[in-house]
């Protein structure tokens, strides 16, 4: 039996043509099962997927304010820096309505002005009048209180001369009366004495002095009289002065009305400061307007100034969709800049090996336009929810178990500028040691294989 299986070999050995496929054969086996070998190892300390591509940072521009182009200043590719001009719009509308929105703004500025210094002179003005207003209720007052003294004064003096005169005059007639007796008595003693003298009974001497008494009884009348006069005249007098003290009762009255007056247009002038009020609520909404013509005059230049277009980042313009003259509006999409040197990979990881993922992780990244490179990078976040829970369209009602993927961003190290947005990348995740089982066992059969 050995023999026959020696021979076996010995024809096999000398037939060459059937000997070369048997060593490639084996060959292959050989370096198979060592590759095989690596990648299952490979497997199995990292987290292995080709569900992943390159992103970036895409900015897309688009105008502010509608218009036609007038100028494009770069292309597709062209590079760009942060505040580089890209697109010119026609800016004639936008100064017209920045030159309407300054005229407004300055007439606006000139009637507050204006409103200002009326104002100011109103409140000067009203401030005179009602200084000037209240010395004349004070002017008024005191002449009035003068007046009033005066009279007060003259009414009593009134009064007390025409007691007096009364008095006086009372006294004149009582004085006359006793005079009238006193002349009755010397004509009777004057008589008498004559008819006694003619009959001799008594002398010369004793009838002189009865007509002497008589003479001076009848002065002493005469006397009285006068004084009855003098007294009548003054009462008369002091009746008079009656009349004095009614036209100063009179201009007391006047006095009065005046003060009223006064008074009456003290507080018509106090009244006039509604005006100032008025004036003032005008200066409000006068800076009311100013500051929404201040606004429009901001939003007017604000759109001036966005017929400029400028590059919000450094980068290279890797879409353009404007030409020169054509229309454009706000809003619309018109360039696409991205920065090559921001780029990550973004990775869908299996839900049931998310667990073996850790912020800091070390990746490898192949990609299939650089066949020979491997490119480094580190896990920089995880996903805080599946990627079907921002799908346009969420899941409702019942639900079919799916294995669900996690985003994982990767940062790559030295990328310098060969990593594209959107280009298809496969990641392998290392998963730390100790992490689990799968690994350990892993670590065992290279040591084995080894």
């Amino acid at each position: 039996m050995v023999r026959v299986m020696v021979d076996r070999i010995k024809q096999v050995l000398s037939n060459w043509r059937l000997l070369i496929p048997i060593l490639f054969l084996a060959v292959g086996v050989v370096i198979g099962g060592k590759y095989g070998v690596e990648y299952w190892i490979y497997t199995m300390t990292h987290v292995y997927t080709d569900d992943a591509r390159v992103k970036g940072t895409m900015v897309s521009i688009s105008p502010e304010v509608s218009g036609v182009v007038r100028h494009v200043s770069v292309d597709e590719g062209s590079p760009v820096k942060q505040g580089m001009i890209l697109v010119e719009i026609d800016q004639a509308d936008y100064q017209v309505q920045l030159a309407q929105a300054e005229a407004a703004l300055e007439g606006v500025r000139t009637q507050l002005l204006e409103a200002q210094r009326d104002l100011e002179l109103q409140i000067q003005r009203h401030a005179s009048e009602v200084a000037r207003a209240k010395a004349l209720v004070d002017a008024k007052k005191s002449k009035l209180s003068e007046a009033e003294t005066d009279l007060a004064l003259e009414r009593e003096k009134s009064k007390n001369s025409i007691l007096e005169a009364e008095a006086a005059y009372k006294a004149a007639i009582s004085r006359m009366k006793e005079m009238d007796t006193g002349v009755q008595a010397a004509e009777s003693d004057l008589d008498r004495a004559k008819r006694l003298f003619a009959e001799g009974i008594i002398a010369t001497e004793r009838r002189d002095q009865a007509q002497v008494a008589y003479d001076q009884a009848v002065a002493r009348h005469v006397s009285a009289r006068q004084g009855v006069e003098q007294a009548k005249a003054r009462h008369a007098s002091a009746i008079a002065s009656e009349k004095m003290v009614e036209l100063q009762s009179r201009r007391v009255n006047t006095l009065r009305a005046e003060v009223q007056e006064a008074e009456a247009s003290y507080q018509l002038v106090l009244a006039n400061a509604a005006i100032e009020d008025l004036k003032r609520e005008r200066i409000k909404l006068l800076e009311a307007k100013l500051k929404e013509e201040e606004a429009k005059v901001a939003a007017a230049r604000l759109r001036l100034e966005n017929t400029v277009i400028r590059s919000p980042i450094n980068g290279v313009v890797s879409r353009k969709r404007v030409e020169q003259g054509e229309m454009v509006q706000r809003g619309q999409p018109i360039l696409v800049v991205n920065d090559p040197d921001d780029v990550w990979v973004l990775t869908n990881v299996k839900e049931t090996y998310i667990r073996d993922v850790h912020v800091g992780s070390p990746v490898d990244v192949w990609v299939d336009a650089y066949p020979n490179r491997l490119f480094r990078g580190t896990v920089e976040s995880i996903g805080a929810a599946a990627i079907s829970e921002f799908a346009l369209f969420p899941p409702t009602g019942n639900f079919t178990k799916v294995e669900q993927r996690i985003p994982v961003r990767i940062n790559v190290d030295r990328a310098d500028g060969l990593l594209k947005p959107g280009m298809m990348v496969i990641v392998g995740i290392e998963i730390p040691r100790g992490g689990n089982e799968r690994r350990e066992t892993a670590t065992k059969s290279a040591s084995t294989v080894n």
